[in-house]
């Protein structure tokens, strides 16, 4: 193909690694601006469950989905031998756990109550010692999930009363305790304890960057090809 002073002829190789490489970096581009959208819509979702008024939790509840980023209020009795520590959890850049305790309902219902944060301390990989409030209790905060989807550093995911992460599939078939499918992120925290807060729009921008990043790169490399397979005309 001639243009002006210019002989444009694509070769088999170079097109091939360049359809190829495109491919792949819109692929990616396309990935980090869903996540996005998603990050997105979980805060959009956060702000309007934050003006509903609180749920009192007295029933069992099977379905997340309605509760999730509610502000719930729940009182029963903690059950002190199913408290676990959920390891490489960070708060100021400071590696500790997070401290669940199930608290069980005067139904007989019972859910997760993530308590706090804390360090790690000298005697690690055990976890600190984080007293358990004895008699009836009342806590409030927000109700949330974990992640779907977390990296486990290793095969053994379960060691003793710390875990590396939460499922509630998982805490029922090791803890042998029928839990709600959410936690209440406790506010204020227990004593001693740093609070753990839900912020669902936290690196909504960051993937936006790497979209950015992914399509300038797939850009580029179109730029790239047609400049390798353009000559001028002699």
């Amino acid at each position: 193909m001639r243009i002006g002073a210019f002989h444009f002829t694509p070769r088999l190789v170079p097109t091939v690694a360049a359809v190829a490489m495109i491919a792949l970096l819109v692929s990616l581009g396309r990935w980090q601006v869903a996540r996005a959208g998603e990050k997105q819509a979980r805060q959009a979702l956060l702000e309007a469950r934050m003006q509903e008024p609180v749920l009192r939790l007295s029933a069992p509840i099977a379905d997340a989905a309605p509760v999730v980023y509610r502000h719930v209020a729940a009182e029963g009795r903690y059950v002190p031998e199913g408290q676990v520590f959920i390891d490489n959890r960070l708060h100021l850049g400071r590696a500790g756990f997070h401290v669940m305790t199930p608290l069980r309902l005067a139904s007989g219902a019972t859910v997760l109550v993530n308590r706090g944060w804390i360090a790690r301390d000298a005697q690690y990989p055990k976890p600190p010692a984080v007293a358990v409030p004895e008699g009836r209790v009342t806590v409030a905060g927000l109700a949330a999930t974990p992640p779907a989807r977390y990296l486990e550093l290793s095969t053994q995911t379960v060691s003793g009363n710390v875990w590396q992460n939460l499922s509630f599939a998982r805490y029922r078939e090791h803890v042998r305790i029928d839990v709600m499918p959410f936690e209440i992120l406790v506010a204020p925290p227990a004593p001693g304890l740093a609070a753990v807060e839900e912020q669902p729009d936290a690196g909504v921008a960051k993937h936006q960057e790497y979209a950015l990043t992914w399509f300038s790169l797939a850009v580029t490399v179109l730029v790239l090809w047609i400049v390798v397979n353009t000559k001028r005309i002699a």
